[in-house]
């Protein structure tokens, strides 16, 4: 019996392809160059971390002395180090307990609106404080919780009998408001890829569900759920590398200095070591070791993922 040979895959000309889609790939520009600026262009930067950086011999410096891994052991031996890094830890850990549930808990919430105009208005609504700077949202809440006649908060706690508080100047409050932040700002547009989920299980399986008489709940935990399941273990798997960092937008502009001792983050506190103290070779050396952590979790989360269900994010 003679075989049939394979047909080659056609030759794509990348120069015609340019050249039809030139529109395309010129809206797209702007998107590149700023990624390279903004996220590679940077990485050649951290070169400086194993020299003692001047700043007067040029731009990249290269003629400082190199040093080796002296500003890493500098600040992993630093007698502060322990408690930023716990300290980091706890932040992030108790931010990813409430806001990482959330967005699935909302998504599910928002498929069961039988009306589909309240829904869109809903999800309108929870996007929008995504695009709201952290700036803006430190400034409001500053003015809520201000003990002054603005003060929407302790307006109320005064008028149930209670007494007017410094929120602000209070570390045991800080947390708490990190997470309720985080969650009126990222909730909503979180949301969209498990909703996005949602909308791609097949439709029969609801259908099949209501005739062999399943309700609400057992659709829910037993069709949207498992559907949405492998959206869910990717963003825990890319989740797990922001355990080791933190919010540097929302931290530094939610402290102030009554309180930002007590509540440095790695990210702050590499800030003022390599930034406000002048210590340029420093500040780079804590980022990258932030990032080789950040990468081991995300790769043993991966790692566990695959253990335990066959699949990962890569």
């Amino acid at each position: 019996m003679r075989t049939v040979p394979a047909l080659a895959a056609p030759r794509r000309n990348v120069g015609k392809i340019f050249r039809n889609e030139w529109v395309l790939y010129f809206f797209v520009l702007p998107a590149v160059g700023f990624t390279f600026l903004f996220n590679y262009l940077p990485l050649f930067i951290n070169v400086i971390a194993f020299m003692d950086y001047d700043i007067t011999k040029g731009w990249l410096g290269l003629a400082s002395p190199w040093v080796g891994f002296k500003h890493f052991q500098k600040f992993l031996t630093d007698s502060e180090f322990p408690t930023i890094a716990l300290r980091t830890l706890a932040y992030a850990g108790g931010k990813m307990v409430f806001t990482f549930p959330a967005p699935i808990i909302f998504a599910l919430l928002l498929n069961e609106l039988r009306s589909q105009a309240f829904k869109r208005t809903v999800q309108t609504i929870s996007y929008m404080p995504f695009f709201v700077s952290w700036v803006t949202v430190s400034s409001l809440v500053y003015l809520f919780l201000s003990t002054s006649s603005t003060g929407l908060v302790n307006n109320i706690v005064q008028a149930l009998g209670g007494q007017r508080t410094i929120y602000m100047s209070k570390v045991e409050y800080f947390l708490p408001l990190l997470v309720v932040t985080e969650l009126w700002k990222s909730m909503g547009f979180s949301s969209i890829i498990y909703i996005a989920a949602i909308a791609s299980i097949e439709q029969q399986l609801y259908e099949a569900a209501m005739i062999d008489g399943a309700g609400r709940w057992a659709r829910m935990t037993r069709i949207t759920l498992p559907g949405i399941l492998p959206a869910v273990v990717i963003l825990l798997i890319l989740s797990a590398g922001s355990l080791f960092s933190s919010n540097f937008d929302q931290i530094y502009t939610l402290t102030n200095p009554v309180i930002r001792t007590r509540t440095f983050v790695i990210n702050i506190w590499g800030y003022f070591q390599g930034i406000q103290q002048r210590k340029y070779s420093l500040g780079p050396a804590i980022s990258m070791f932030q990032s080789v952590i950040s990468f081991l979790l995300v790769w043993l989360t991966n790692f566990a993922s695959k253990r335990v269900r066959g699949t990962g994010l890569f």
